[in-house]
């Protein structure tokens, strides 16, 4: 987890629908983390929140799910917003759910075969409990889908690179800045993390707690004397310590021997770990095959 919180827009015309779902949704956490609740009235509204919230690219936003009212000033300006989320913004990583008081105008089989959404409901149905597991579902999807799309995209950026490790490095090290600036070219105030990247025996870029290759090596020192366990469909290995994540690749004649150390702000769950081996996998035998 990279975040300080998780945001969560509520688009609605009606002040007292706002005003209790913020009211049911003030206690919710997600990771230990809690939820912060964007509010806006109009389609219009909504794009100046989603805009606030955007990361370096349209595409990519700190809010990881929006509730949406099917009728504002239109009758179908909700909807009209979720394609704008999909098809402007191109994000297809928000989780997006729909409400509506007026379920004969936007029927649910309708709205779900032609937009990218995730869920609907009437407003009636909002409960506190149905609020809970939207939320709750929503965040968890919304994560996953994001950082599997983010860590993509990095391999993708590093390839160019590897003509030689130098290169890989330089390209590892704009990526970090450039991950933690708003689309204004601002530092993201609430992406809190320490990473750091040790590759046969040698600190190559840190971010955070551990940009100083002193602490990181420190760290990591500390963090291999702790049990390990091992991933099942290789030698490489893994260790979790309170928010610190450790994951060694083992080197061998197609991955360079790797240790990654994250800091998140919450526990690292099983799928984080598991998308970072993946990706280091590859990050790996990039940096084996530059010369």
């Amino acid at each position: 987890m990279h975040l300080s919180e998780f945001n969560v827009i509520l688009v609605d015309d009606e002040p007292d629908v706002l005003e209790v779902s913020r009211l049911a949704m003030r206690h919710f956490k997600v990771y230990g983390l809690p939820i912060r609740l964007h509010t806006a009235g109009s389609k219009a509204q909504g794009i100046e929140v989603l805009n606030s919230l955007t990361l370096g690219r349209p595409e990519i936003s700190m809010a990881s799910v929006a509730l949406i009212d099917v009728v504002m000033e239109t009758d179908h300006a909700g909807l009209e917003l979720c394609d704008h989320i999909r098809e402007v913004m191109r994000n297809r990583t928000m989780q997006l759910y729909v409400r509506t008081g007026q379920p004969g105008i936007a029927p649910e089989r309708a709205v779900l075969d032609r937009y990218d959404i995730q869920g609907y409901l009437s407003k009636v149905e909002a409960t506190e409990d149905k609020l809970y597991t939207i939320v709750k579902a929503g965040i968890r999807q919304s994560s996953y889908v994001a950082l599997s799309h983010a860590l993509q995209d990095l391999v993708r950026y590093l390839i160019p690179a590897a003509t030689s490790r130098e290169s890989i490095t330089q390209a590892l090290r704009e990526w970090q800045r450039l991950a933690r600036l708003t689309l204004a070219g601002a530092k993201a105030e609430a992406i809190r993390s320490a990473l750091c990247y040790v590759v046969d025996g040698e600190f190559v870029a840190g971010v955070g707690d551990w940009q100083d290759a002193g602490e990181a090596l420190k760290r990591r020192d500390a963090l291999m004397a702790l049990p390990s366990q091992a991933f099942t469909d290789s030698e490489d290995r893994f260790t979790l310590d309170g928010l610190d994540l450790l994951i060694q690749i083992a080197p061998s004649a197609q991955n360079a021997g790797v240790h990654y150390l994250l800091r998140g702000t919450a526990t690292s769950p099983d799928w984080e770990v598991f998308l970072y081996h993946r990706y280091l996998r590859s990050f790996s035998a990039l940096w084996k095959l530059a010369c």
